[in-house]
């Protein structure tokens, strides 16, 4: 995925624009980024892995997934990838709003369907990979949406919400189950998750504290560090600073922005420490980082 479309954890950026909700994107790994951190958005999101392997983390839950395999993340729903064994891995990303299918029409599709889809009312996999019995039928179709999009031709729009609802017939036909499988608990758990999410993403840029945190999902300081640590898999100082570098990685690939100005945009004064988190997580200093990938 590009970096500007990266950046939000709770990504409320409209995805493709108001005439066309839809985007497709490549990611590679690990060219800029070897993880990114637990995030949602409203859209739907499907992954196809054209190279390499990697770990899709979805509701808490982590996915080995490879190449060929084709990732179902449905919206609303936190999720995260990291580098699998230091591997190189390319895959495309497909998002999009169901307003593209549903609009504000309430005909037999959205009632029987696309609403309880909405609702969590279908349980779905999340990895479809080449031994599913369907599986050639979705990729066939997975690739034409990102094809129709890549060359917009004529009259690409329809074809392209077409290759979408027949992907989705395929879908409800042979893949999707009907009931629904949140218990109360997971509800409250992942909503206790994006109000973190939330507020990280409204305040990277300043002092944040555990105090703060655990304040705006009603825990004590203590059970609030197990909490995060428990379904966020690394310590809330640590996610705070992946997303921290995250942003600081995209502008000094888009800006020229100095690297003292770049660390205290995203809330770190001290350039020691940053230079240092920095390092460790990309494996360059900031200076070589914005050398190494503008110079390719």
């Amino acid at each position: 995925m590009q970096h500007d479309e990266l950046m939000s954890l709770k990504e409320t950026g409209q995805k493709g624009d108001f005439m066309l909700p839809y985007l497709v994107s490549q990611t590679v790994i690990p060219d800029y980024y070897t993880t990114f951190p637990m995030h949602w958005h409203d859209e739907m999101e499907i992954v196809y892995v054209q190279e390499g392997e990697y770990i899709e983390s979805v509701d808490f839950e982590e996915y080995h997934v490879k190449k060929g395999d084709i990732v179902l993340i449905n919206p609303s729903v936190l999720h995260s990838f990291r580098q699998f064994d230091d591997k190189r891995t390319v895959f495309r990303t497909v998002i999009f709003n169901m307003n593209l299918l549903t609009g504000n029409s309430t005909d037999a599709c959205s009632i029987k369907y696309f609403m309880p889809f909405a609702e969590n009312s279908f349980l779905s996999p999340v990895v479809i990979s080449p031994e599913h019995p369907s599986y050639a039928e979705i990729q066939s179709r997975v690739q034409n949406m990102i094809s129709v999009y890549d060359e917009k031709g004529d009259c690409f729009e329809i074809r392209l919400k077409a290759e979408v609802y027949s992907l989705f017939y395929i879908l409800f036909r042979d893949v999707f189950v009907s009931e629904s499988g949140n218990s109360s608990v997971k509800e409250v758990t992942t909503k206790n998750i994006k109000a973190i999410i939330d507020y990280i993403n409204e305040n990277y840029m300043n002092n944040i504290t555990i105090d703060e945190l655990a304040e705006t999902v009603n825990l004590s300081k203590h059970y609030f560090m197990r909490f995060f640590k428990r379904y966020m898999g690394m310590t809330c100082i640590e996610y705070i600073n992946d997303y921290r570098l995250n942003i600081a990685s995209n502008l000094l690939l888009t800006t020229r922005v100095q690297i003292t100005e770049v660390a205290a945009s995203i809330g770190i004064t001290n350039l020691s420490y940053f230079n240092r988190i920095f390092k460790k997580k990309f494996h360059m200093t900031p200076k070589e980082y914005r050398n190494s990938v503008q110079s390719r």
